[in-house]
């Protein structure tokens, strides 16, 4: 095999690497797009289940907070743990219609928890009987606003608080992103795969033009 003969099929392999590697994940990337209508149905149905549940939702057992708004449609549950001098987590954002719990972690000084300020048309009362050990008790939020809270024998430690309401939450934390739902047509494996190969081709070559420079046929062109 003469040079010009090793650089066609070199360029050959080459090229089969490129196509292979920009073909076989768009085709990855229209299955995917295949699936997404089913996908937004399923969590289409879940939405609704959830906002059937707010419905059926009550004011928390101590009856601390109002539906002035005419209900929420967050739901759920969160916790603040009550922990001496301190309350964890200490802001919270939740959605209209959560209940959260207020759990004390077995504490062996009294604590409280006595709102210091809360919207217009609110009515949370908290829990401003102080407490210790595992005591407990629950509020559902559903007015808009913004809720703030302290404890009475322990504010000048620091132990305060504050809860946000609002529908603009996501209501949890953010969501791996597929590669595929972002557009992007490379997978790292295949574009890996093309990058050796084109290395090993590249290698080979420049050893075959090292080891035996010019053939027979380029360098004598009359000689059999």
């Amino acid at each position: 095999m003469n040079r010009r003969e090793f650089m066609v099929a070199a360029s050959g392999v080459s090229g089969v690497a490129a196509v292979a590697t920009a073909t076989i994940p768009v085709g990855a990337q229209d299955n995917d797009s295949a699936d997404d209508p089913d996908n937004d149905t399923a969590e289409g149905n879940d939405n609704g289940g959830a906002e059937n549940g707010t419905a059926a939702e009550g004011d928390g057992e101590d009856g601390n907070a109002t539906a002035a708004d005419g209900g929420g449609g967050g739901g759920g549950t969160e916790t603040v743990e009550v922990v001496d001098n301190e309350f964890q987590p200490d802001s919270l954002t939740i959605q209209p219609g959560t209940t959260v719990e207020f759990a004390w972690q077995s504490t062996s000084a009294d604590h409280n928890v006595h709102p210091t300020s809360q919207p217009e048309g609110a009515n949370w009362e908290g829990h401003t009987d102080l407490e210790s050990g595992d005591f407990s008790f629950e509020s559902t939020f559903d007015t808009e606003g913004d809720y703030e809270y302290q404890c009475d024998p322990h504010v000048g430690l620091g132990m305060v608080g504050a809860i946000t309401v609002s529908a603009d939450t996501g209501g949890g934390g953010e969501a791996d992103v597929d590669i595929h739902d972002i557009g992007v047509p490379l997978q790292k494996h295949f574009l890996g795969i093309a990058t050796l190969l084109a290395i090993f081709v590249s290698l080979v070559f420049t050893f075959y033009v090292l080891k035996y420079g010019e053939s027979a046929h380029s360098s004598s062109p009359g000689r059999r």
